[in-house]
């Protein structure tokens, strides 16, 4: 019996397939002129496809959260504020691409062969760039600019509700205004990001463009045109993207549950069965201690023996 990804990815392959058919690679063809294309059939199968694997990939890491993890709910507002910021950022590639792909006298970097008098550039090539950046160096960005946002908001603006993966006392009911104040926090942190890494694409653009079209991609000129939109914008973004949810989202979360599991699993590394009152006396001294701030919303309850996750505030074992 095949399995859930086999049947998705051989319907995945079948759409692709039967795509690819009806599509003239070469100019002499018909009106298509062998670029890669960003916005078609089967450019937004891939991407729908993209975006189903890399939300699984969240899934997967709540499992791992191990020994508080995140409700439910409290991880549907997590994940929905990445799933808006990432759309918001994909749009925004999208046509960036597209737009910087017309003719530019300043850049003349592309790939295809009959670009030579157009100076058109391949809209895939300025697409694996801008997601490159968005899943490297811009994590790290991200980081700097979303704390220091948090921290003004805080300290100068006074505004309540903005710590982020916190949605009040009750972790089954989050608070929704909560979410809003931290959503608008969060898309702006990502929008000035986004703005800072145009910008130093845009003063390094002839040198990236280069470098991505002569270099990085110049293997997929032999290949159909759906394969480089195969590679460009479903394999590379599957990696890069999945990586970015994964460390975004230890960005976003409640701090608690990244300082505790990770002082956890070095504490307790190795041992098959740690004692679970020593446990809850570890996350009980470090939540008192550690982050004094957030001391009247956390309250502890014990779970049965043996049961393996602990519950504390806003994070169960559901």
């Amino acid at each position: 019996m095949k399995s859930i990804p086999s049947i998705l990815l051989t319907t995945f392959v079948a759409i692709s397939l039967q795509t690819t058919g009806n599509r003239p690679k070469h100019p002499d063809d018909g009106d298509d002129d062998g670029k890669c294309e960003l916005i078609g059939t089967f450019s937004l199968i891939t991407q729908a496809f993209l975006g189903v694997l890399c939300l699984s990939s969240l899934i997967v890491k709540r499992f791992y959260e191990y020994p508080l993890r995140r409700t439910w709910p409290v991880w549907f507002f997590d994940v929905m504020k990445q799933l808006i910021g990432a759309f918001g950022v994909h749009v925004f590639n999208v046509f960036l691409s597209i737009l910087k792909s017309k003719k530019d006298p300043g850049v003349k970097c592309a790939r295809n062969k009959d670009e030579d008098d157009t100076g058109d550039i391949d809209p895939c090539d300025w697409y694996f760039l801008n997601i490159v950046f968005d899943c490297t160096i811009g994590v790290l960005v991200l980081y700097f600019v979303f704390n220091a946002i948090n921290r003004f908001c805080r300290n100068w603006l006074k505004i309540t509700q903005i710590e982020s993966g916190q949605y009040g006392p009750n972790s089954e009911k989050p608070s929704v205004r909560a979410f809003l104040k931290q959503l608008a926090v969060y898309f702006g942190s990502l929008m000035i990001t986004k703005i800072f890494l145009y910008g130093i694409v845009e003063c390094f653009e002839t040198e990236l463009l280069w470098i991505t079209s002569h270099i990085l991609l110049v293997w997929l000129d032999e290949y159909p045109d759906e394969f480089e939109i195969f590679v460009v914008m479903f394999v590379v973004p599957v990696v890069m993207n999945c990586l970015q949810l994964v460390l975004v989202d230890n960005i976003i979360q409640n701090r608690i549950i990244g300082k505790v599991n990770g002082r956890m699993h070095h504490e307790y590394a190795g041992q098959s069965e740690a004692d679970e009152g020593h446990i809850r006396d570890e996350i009980e001294e470090f939540t008192r201690h550690g982050d004094h701030r957030h001391k009247r919303s956390r309250r502890h309850h014990s779970l049965p023996n043996n049961e393996g996750i602990k519950t504390y505030g806003t994070f169960n074992d559901v």
